[in-house]
């Protein structure tokens, strides 16, 4: 997942569905500190997810209830 990046136009794109203004705004250096921060996100779930399933002493891919596990502890931690 190292070689994975999340476009700052996508992002500025999702930004733009939800804001209230249309004309708000984004510099680009904000964009790409977001862009950062949401890989980071998604990172440190899938590896609390990994770590909670091998606890468990499951193995295999991770799959969305191991996320749905995690998801409130790593929601607290951001």
């Amino acid at each position: 997942m190292d070689n994975v990046k999340i476009k700052p136009e996508a992002l500025e794109a999702i930004f733009k569905r939800v804001w209230s203004k249309p004309n708000t705004a984004v510099k680009g250096d904000a964009l790409e500190l977001s862009a950062e921060l949401l890989l980071l996100f998604a990172k440190e779930g899938i590896e609390r997810a990994k770590a909670k399933r091998l606890e468990s002493g499951m193995g295999g891919p991770v799959d969305e209830s191991d996320l749905e596990k995690i998801l409130a502890q790593l929601m607290l931690d951001f």
